[in-house]
């Protein structure tokens, strides 16, 4: 075989290894983009799934829907805080910095003696704080509640801090100027209004003061009469109206 020969067919090996380089690496490329297509947008018709993250492209939450097994765990001023109860499953909204603001979890069961514990509850956040307004239903014990309440808490960068201090001091009179701060700056949740289904069973909107004792109340009763009760700082019943005639059966 000439040298010439040989050169040739050498050339032609290359020629053909950049072509089958060039060609898989084009196919490579046309699986990538109709992958990446296909990604985009997908149609189910039916899908188990535990939790799903709605997010946005740098991969913060946005909303999350999830079994109780997977809640996550409330996030209040950048940091996350202890849940307060049993995990649920539900909805969780999150504002821009990544903050829990308000959500839906509900839950159901039977108790050994056959009650049910069950509810839903659906909540709106304050920004930077927790939650200001809440409709709900709850059973549990025999009774039932179901209605719209709003209430007042600071916020948590205010409370936050001193709760902490609170549960690390000793017993004793620094422990307690701690808690006094923290009720303070808003710390204990306080209902402010309520208008639903009490747990007497009557329709009824209930005012309270700033530390959340019941000042104001009207209902009806089950024999359907109307109340209206203005009430003192340890519940007493400061007058009602309408007023009973004292006169009644003369």
């Amino acid at each position: 075989m000439s040298q010439d020969l040989i050169v040739e067919l050498q050339k032609q090996n290359r020629r053909l290894k950049q072509l089958l380089f060039i060609g898989t690496l084009t196919g490579a490329s046309l699986v990538l983009l109709a992958a990446k297509s296909n990604l985009t947008h997908q149609k189910f018709t039916e899908i188990d799934v535990e939790r799903i993250n709605i997010i946005m492209p740098d991969g913060r939450k946005e909303l999350v829907i999830s079994n109780r097994l997977r809640i996550p765990e409330p996030v209040l001023g950048g940091k996350v805080v202890k849940r307060e109860g049993p995990a649920r499953p539900g909805l969780i909204f999150y504002n821009e910095i990544g903050d829990e603001n308000g959500g839906l979890i509900f839950d159901g069961k039977l108790g050994k003696s056959g009650q049910p514990s069950a509810g839903m509850h659906f909540s709106m956040d304050r920004f930077g704080g927790d939650q200001q307004l809440t409709i709900g239903h709850y059973e549990a014990g025999g009774t039932m509640e179901t209605g719209l309440m709003v209430y007042d808490r600071g916020l948590i960068k205010d409370y936050g801090p001193l709760w902490e201090a609170y549960e690390k001091a000793p017993e004793g009179p620094e422990k307690e100027a701690l808690l006094k701060k923290f009720e303070e700056a808003g710390g204990r949740q306080t209902t402010r209004l309520f208008v639903g289904r009490s747990r007497s069973k009557n329709p009824a909107v209930v005012l309270a003061d700033a530390k959340g004792r019941p000042r104001i109340m009207m209902m009806v009763n089950e024999d359907g009469s109307p109340v209206l009760n203005f009430l003192g700082d340890k519940g007493q019943v400061l007058q009602s109206l309408p007023q009973k005639s004292e006169t009644a059966g003369n």
